[in-house]
């Protein structure tokens, strides 16, 4: 018989046989018209029903990330008919979602991997996902959710405990995300001369734990490349997806539209490490120079400035170590602080995954900044996980911890004026929280200064510019994220959705957001003002609707929470928005 690996997911009505109990007739309406709206989502997240029996449904999946993603669609889209209609009208639904190998016969499939989801289903809440922990290994920073560890479940007539997750609406950092199913969105058809790509250098330690060293160092060394003008550095979130992926560079190079990668490995032995470096040719695949390393923590940021002043030298032609120097970010007097600072960012990068990573983070920065007080990039980023600690715990939080976290930020800022993290912080600040635009811009445009590669900032950036009434300049910042990460993470989708949304191409502006991996509230309200501005009232009433469910906020709140400074611009959306 026929066997293969696939991911199970399994949908059911919640109290199916009650509702059929009460009016047979009504139910069975509810059931087809529902079922037009899952059947298609399905289909357009790649899946195939194989079983349907009464009320379930059981459907398989090539990708882990594409179920969760169809099941979350689902859920949202059933909340939001349910809050349209009356109570007889309302039917809701369970998710549960495995991977594993199953038979094939006849198009159905069979196995404890189809079993396991059915059971899982049943544990999960009304309006929820549950999902096993095999699928929590393969999406979790692939797919802008969040997860609550649901424990080893007891699941029937499965001989063994089952560790499972239930999918929460995203919360923490979301910069991390990263889908292993993206591909570039973009095409570069001639590379930029001085156009360069640092892949993830790999961890070749016996300690797996070392990953976070390996990445932050990575990151470090983009953004030490970033600031020479003469160099186009693709981001980090476009060739850290390469990670684990069997792709030459040649390949690498026509996908990110770079001339030149820049490939490494790491081994740390006790307090000392080798670190290789290679300089790769992405024409032809031809190493144009190596070297390996030998060091330890206290001389890293010396190898770093050697790397740099090197691979410069080799793309640009001379560059004076006296320049690498000078483009450097200030160094921490104390190494633990620096590795302390590179674990916490490791946890920091999952912390819209779990809230435990979240707290985790935060202690390894507090930590950082009690072993070296005097280190800037500690403080920084202490803030912003404080920020995040008050999205998963609102209710923990002490009164005057926004105080603890301004006075982290500006403490930063004093330490080291260079610190790009400070610098983006304190532009939310003075954005959000005093109003004084010139200001932030002033934070903003100093962050990208000192950390071009860094299209987090820079989609911040561009969305303060449209607040402006500058949507052009804004799409200008937008063309250049999308350019040094092809892959397009949803924020820079959602930003370029907002920047055609203020230059009136609706068109473009709903083209932008259906790209997006996962819809989000902003998505969503700016979705259907402008799916009313084409005249399709219809559909932009329930998109609406779901808008509205998801984040809690009806339009006045929403519309208030975009900072327009242009009475025309802000008039364009709440009057689109009233006239649905």
């Amino acid at each position: 018989m026929e066997r293969k690996l696939c991911t199970i997911l399994a949908l059911d009505v919640v109290g199916f046989s009650k509702m059929m109990a009460t009016d047979e007739d009504q139910t069975l309406k509810l059931l087809n018209s529902r079922r037009e709206f899952i059947d298609t989502s399905i289909s357009d997240h790649g899946g195939r029903i194989f079983n349907t029996a009464g009320d379930s449904v059981l459907a398989e999946f090539t990708s882990p990330v594409r179920a969760v993603e169809c099941g979350v669609q689902i859920q949202n889209k059933s909340m939001a008919i349910n809050a349209e209609g009356d109570e007889k009208d309302q039917m809701r639904y369970r998710v549960g979602i495995n991977i594993g190998d199953v038979m094939v016969s006849n198009e159905n499939l069979f196995g404890d991997a189809v079993n396991i989801a059915a059971r899982l289903e049943a544990e999960a809440i009304a309006d929820g996902i549950c999902i096993s922990d095999s699928i929590y290994d393969l999406v979790n920073l692939k797919v802008k959710v969040s997860y609550e560890d649901a424990g080893d479940l007891e699941l029937k007539n499965i001989g063994r405990l089952i560790r499972a997750y239930n999918v929460l609406k995203c919360k923490g950092a979301t910069r991390g995300l990263r889908s292993d199913d993206a591909v570039p969105q973009v095409k570069i058809d001639v590379p930029e001369p001085g156009s360069l790509a640092v892949m993830l250098f790999k961890n070749l330690s016996s300690d797996e734990d070392q990953e976070y060293f390996c990445e932050g160092f990575s990151e470090d060394l983009i953004s030490a490349f970033s600031r020479f003008k003469k160099l186009t550095v693709i981001a980090s979130n476009a060739t850290f997806a390469y990670s684990g992926k069997d792709k030459s560079p040649t390949t690498v190079g026509q996908e990110l539209g770079v001339l030149y990668i820049l490939d490494g490995k790491v081994r740390k032995m006790g307090k000392k490490m080798r670190i290789s470096a290679s300089l790769l040719s992405a024409e032809d695949g031809a190493t144009l120079w190596s070297h390996n390393f030998d060091t330890t923590l206290d001389d890293i940021f010396d190898i770093q400035d050697e790397l740099v002043e090197t691979i410069v030298s080799n793309i640009v032609g001379n560059v004076e170590r006296d320049q690498v120097k000078k483009l450097a970010n200030k160094k921490p007097e104390k190494m633990e602080a620096y590795d302390l600072v590179l674990q916490g960012l490791e946890y920091h990068r999952r912390s819209s995954v779990s809230a435990e990573n979240n707290k985790k983070a935060l202690s390894l920065f507090t930590k950082a900044t009690e072993v070296d007080p005097n280190y800037a990039r500690a403080h920084a980023w202490k803030c912003c996980s404080l920020a995040n600690n008050s999205d998963w715990f609102p209710d923990e939080m002490p009164e005057n911890w926004m105080n603890d976290a301004f006075s982290s930020v500006n403490k930063a800022i004093d330490l080291d004026p260079n610190d790009p993290e400070a610098h983006r912080i304190l532009g939310a600040v003075k954005l959000l929280f005093e109003g004084d635009f010139e200001k932030a811009i002033f934070h903003h445009e100093k962050a990208i200064e000192i950390c071009p590669s860094d299209t987090y900032h820079i989609a911040r950036y561009a969305v303060l510019l449209c607040y402006l009434g500058e949507p052009e300049k804004a799409m200008e910042q937008i063309k250049r994220a999308i350019r040094i990460d092809p892959f397009c993470s949803d924020l820079v989708l959602e930003t370029e959705g907002l920047c055609h949304f203020v230059s009136g191409d609706f068109n473009s502006a709903l083209t932008s957001f259906k790209k997006m991996q996962i819809e989000t509230r902003t998505s969503l309200f700016y979705t259907a003002a402008s799916l009313q501005k084409m005249g399709n009232s219809e559909d932009a009433q329930k998109i609406l609707k779901v808008a509205q469910i998801e984040s809690g906020m009806d339009n006045e709140k929403f519309v208030s929470s975009q900072l327009f400074q242009k009475e025309t611009d802000k008039s364009s959306l709440s009057d689109a928005l009233e006239a649905i």
